[in-house]
């Protein structure tokens, strides 16, 4: 399923409406270029996890792992751009796992892949349909 963002507003509440969805041990893999939106996304993801107080979403391009807790559990967020390979399997199952740059990744229970259009963002559910389709905001396209 695509689904169409036209803002990073509308790109942070399909975020924050997939967190209210997540049972909390997915591993949620997102694929797209630079600006595409994917941090953005994680944003919204934490919100709708209900990131605690005093915490603040940040790309882990350097850290390459930062953990939040939120009230359905730790939202861990991994970003792989600069590196080729990194064990997450100790992350796995501690909450959810959300991986910026998880091209090729098998552990994926669901990917999403951020398209740049001139109009907006166009966000591609795989393997996770009903995730998507429990999103009652946004564009189907």
């Amino acid at each position: 399923m695509r689904v169409f963002s036209s803002s990073e507003e509308e790109t942070l509440k399909i975020g924050e409406l997939i967190g209210r969805n997540l049972r909390g041990a997915e591993v949620i893999c997102l694929i797209g270029p630079l600006g595409a939106g994917k941090t953005t996304l994680i944003r919204g993801i934490a919100k709708g996890m209900g990131l605690l107080e005093g915490y603040q979403v940040r790309s882990p391009t350097f850290t390459l792992i930062n953990e939040y807790p939120t009230e359905k559990g730790l939202l861990i967020h991994a970003d792989l751009y600069r590196v080729k390979e990194l064990d997450l399997e100790e992350f796995m199952g501690r909450g959810v796992l959300v991986v910026e740059w998880g091209e090729g990744l098998q552990v994926c229970t669901c990917t999403i892949r951020i398209e740049i259009w001139q109009e907006g963002r166009v966000l591609d559910f795989s393997e996770c349909e009903e995730l998507a389709t429990a999103l009652s905001y946004g564009k189907a396209c």
